[in-house]
């Protein structure tokens, strides 16, 4: 009787079940966060493009790319970002289009758990405007 006890009782299941469960969950919080930080780099790296373009359009026609290249280092830092500012030609002239690109290297924070999902990548945005 007593053994008959013990194969019936439900002590330690939710245990059980927390353990099964838990690494799902696990993957689900860190996906979502990792999710975020790429779109938080995605959007930083198109304000950045946004901005340098804005700041060569409104430059010396000999300056844009100095100017643009300048406006994206102070809001992304020096060494943090590949590309640039160009115009089509140069020095710049009135109605010609100016263009920036901004790639930015997004490494993940666990890159034990989701390798196969993210790792390392590149994380590129370009705006253009007519100069001025």
């Amino acid at each position: 009787m007593r053994t008959m006890r013990k194969l019936f009782d439900g002590r330690g299941t939710s245990t059980l079940e927390f353990v099964v469960v838990l690494p799902v969950l696990l993957f689900v919080l860190f996906s979502i966060v990792e999710l975020s930080r790429a779109w938080l780099t995605l959007n930083l790296a198109t304000a950045a493009a946004r901005e340098g373009v804005r700041a060569g359009v409104v430059a010396a026609p000999d300056s844009v790319s100095t100017a643009g290249d300048a406006k994206i280092d102070s809001i992304l830092g020096s060494g943090t970002w590949t590309g640039g500012v160009t115009c089509a030609a140069s020095p710049c002239a009135p109605d010609q289009v100016v263009s920036a690109t901004v790639t930015l290297q997004f490494q993940t924070v666990v890159p034990l758990i989701l390798p196969a999902m993210f790792g390392t990548m590149n994380i590129t945005q370009t705006a253009s405007m007519r100069y001025e």
